[in-house]
């Protein structure tokens, strides 16, 4: 009886916890951040941004980042069309889970967080302007998913998902855009390294946020479930007879 109910309790534990969301995408919610932001030419960009992939790996400054740190919490950062487009509003109520913070330039943390992420890219006759100010992320971090978990990364002007050491494309939209959902469902994983590369250009909005959906258990799983319930169920009243 002991193994019968231990075999029930353990099948309604398994059955259970493929229903449990992660508080986040990376584990424990725990990201790296090295951020390039900047002018263009400061940065050593050129090219024409409106058909370029920049929110790419290969896409990033070849110049050291402007600042590096921890970040604690959701990815869940936008600007509105309104707003004053700086990394502190980009960061919002979150920004207290930056901790860590250093910079190569020796710009103060006040300061970046006053920094304007980016601005119009054109000058009237359609050119690049040198001057205009782009930001690019590039996001680290561990993650674990069951098989089928979809993860979803809205964002602007372009974003890219990586996984692994080798660094193996899971989401590839690293063109200037208006906001869009980007979507992969993921093998099973359990503390996989992945990158995450975000370009803010262009002005306000801003938008980068993720989002997951794990799998609904199978209906064979569903009867595995109601079956060690109703055991369950049968040998507390048996118990008590």
């Amino acid at each position: 009886m002991r193994k019968i109910n231990s075999f029930l309790l353990s099948s309604v534990f398994v059955v259970g916890f493929t229903g449990v969301a992660h508080a986040g995408f990376a584990d424990g919610n725990n990201y790296q951040f090295q951020v390039w932001t900047g002018s263009y030419s400061a940065l050593g960009l050129s090219g024409t941004p409106a058909t370029a992939s920049m929110a790419t790996l290969t896409g990033l400054p070849k110049v050291g980042p402007t600042a590096s740190f921890n970040y604690t919490g959701p990815i869940e950062f936008s600007v509105g069309a309104s707003e004053t487009n700086s990394v502190s509003n980009f960061f919002g109520t979150n920004v207290g889970g930056i901790s860590n913070y250093s910079s190569s330039s020796g710009l103060t943390e006040s300061d970046f967080l006053d920094s304007t992420l980016s601005s119009p890219y054109q000058n009237t006759n359609g050119s690049l302007d040198p001057d205009a100010f782009v930001t690019f992320m590039e996001i680290t971090g561990n993650y674990s998913a069951p098989a089928g978990t979809v993860v979803t990364i809205s964002h602007d002007d372009g974003a890219s998902l990586y996984s692994g050491v080798s660094n193996t494309p899971l989401i590839l939209s690293g063109g200037p855009t208006t906001e869009i959902p980007s979507s992969i469902a993921l093998a099973a994983a359990s503390a996989t390294p992945f990158t995450l590369v975000y370009v803010e250009a262009n002005g306000a909005p801003s938008v980068l946020q993720i989002s997951e959906t794990l799998p609904v258990p199978e209906p064979g799983s569903l009867a595995v479930l109601g079956t060690g319930l109703i055991g369950l169920v049968l040998i507390r009243r048996r118990r008590r007879a």
